[in-house]
């Protein structure tokens, strides 16, 4: 059986009671409003995440709170759907506030996750493009350059009646290991809701918002001393040819 998300109903809940509110609706439970702010706390700061074992940092923007666990604010395996059982979430963002309270957003999601010893094939298979009608996997969209290592980039979206979940995947494969992030975004269906369908505007500023977020990563592989997967060194130069013959050799 599948169970609501937690940001979802969070964010459901805030627009539901907005809604009654302007209704001028009246229940014993008036009073128990659900808000969910429009802007972040204007005392929010940036935030860093750093991952020493992997050699992964970014950084998180006002109005966005992040955990390294999942469950509590998260569903990584319904949300990134092409991700190996395997993968291990090692860190998630979360959208803290609601830019357009009035719309069918649910919530906002950037995660970073990692599977270990498996294979360059497997993991680009996992930025594949799955479309809506058919769920079916094609050949990722396109490469991008994520911290100045190429990445495959896919798009998965899917819902019953409506679209309700979004996912731009990004994934490259580094030294036997499986490096992922996943931009999510959930919503859901306006009917008998009350609620305005988001627009493709308000979908695109979402996106640049988690864009945002993927522009900041940064991979320090190379750091001595970092439990990460490591980059091989590069070769050493050729040795100079000695002009002196060794003794016994002509």
């Amino acid at each position: 059986m599948a169970y609501p998300k937690p940001h979802r109903i969070l964010f459901a809940l805030a627009l539901t009671a907005s809604l009654a509110g302007a209704q001028n609706l009246t229940s014993k439970h008036a009073s128990k409003i659900i808000t969910v702010s429009d802007a972040p706390d204007p005392t929010a700061k940036e935030q860093s995440f750093q991952d020493k074992r992997f050699g992964v940092s970014f950084r998180i923007p006002p109005g966005w709170e992040y955990s390294r666990k999942d469950g509590h604010v998260s569903t990584f395996h319904q949300d990134a759907r092409s991700a190996s059982p395997g993968a291990q979430l090692r860190g998630v963002a979360i959208l803290d506030f609601n830019p357009y309270p009035q719309s069918t957003l649910a919530g906002a999601l950037f995660y970073y996750s990692v599977e270990p010893h498996t294979t360059d094939v497997e993991c680009a298979a996992q930025a594949s493009r799955f479309t809506p009608a058919t769920a079916e996997p094609e050949h990722h969209k396109d490469v991008q350059t994520i911290g100045n290592v190429p990445f495959a980039h896919g798009h998965d979206e899917h819902g019953g009646i409506c679209t309700e979940a979004r996912d731009e995947v990004y994934t490259a494969f580094h030294k036997r290991a499986c490096y992922r992030f996943d931009l999510a975004m959930n919503t859901f269906c306006a009917i008998s809701s009350g609620a305005r369908e988001i627009t493709s505007d308000q979908i695109h500023q979402i996106d640049s918002r988690l864009t945002d977020i993927l522009s900041t990563v940064t991979f320090e592989w190379e750091k001595s001393g970092a439990n990460h997967v490591p980059v091989p060194d590069p070769p050493p130069p050729p040795a100079e040819q000695s002009t002196t013959s060794a003794p016994g050799v002509l």
